[in-house]
């Protein structure tokens, strides 16, 4: 339960308590900065509003929100900082070696694997973590062809 309670706070409330939680939300909708990007906004496929870490070492995670927007061959993970999209992590769909969902209570966890790297995020919605939403990309991804896996552990607090 203890741990349950730490994954809320420190998941849930810190990103909807983060100043840039709404500027966050309304950049999921805005094509302008997707363009600034490099992406063009007919391509993307979906977009969602996240929370993420990429783990390349055995550091502890640092979640931070983000604009998740995934194209027929890619997905992307943006931060928003100083009011412009910054990427911080580009997979192909062929590269990726696996794609999983850890559960843990009522709350879904997807993490994906490329090489030694590890991403886990959370799809957001109403500014809650919404598992029926992280599952919908878990699955679309599994239907482009990324394999699913065993998860890892639950990532994070």
């Amino acid at each position: 339960m203890r741990k349950l309670l730490v994954l809320l706070v420190a998941v849930i409330a810190a990103p909807a308590l983060s100043s840039s939680y709404g500027e966050v939300s309304r950049a999921v909708k805005d094509d302008q900065l997707l363009q600034s990007a490099g992406l063009d906004p007919g391509q993307a496929e979906m977009r969602k509003q996240c929370s993420a870490a990429v783990l390349e070492t055995d550091d502890p995670p640092e979640f931070f929100d983000c604009v998740y927007v995934q194209t027929d061959k890619d997905l992307n993970l943006f931060s928003l900082e100083d009011g412009y999209l910054m990427s911080e992590l580009q997979l192909k769909l062929h590269n990726m070696d696996g794609v999983a969902l850890q559960h843990m209570g009522r709350f879904s966890q997807l993490q994906i694997f490329s090489g030694k790297r590890v991403t886990a995020l959370y799809i957001h919605a109403n500014k809650w973590i919404d598992p029926k939403e992280t599952r919908a990309v878990y699955e679309w991804l599994l239907e482009r062809g990324v394999r699913a896996r065993e998860p890892q552990r639950w990532i994070g607090p």
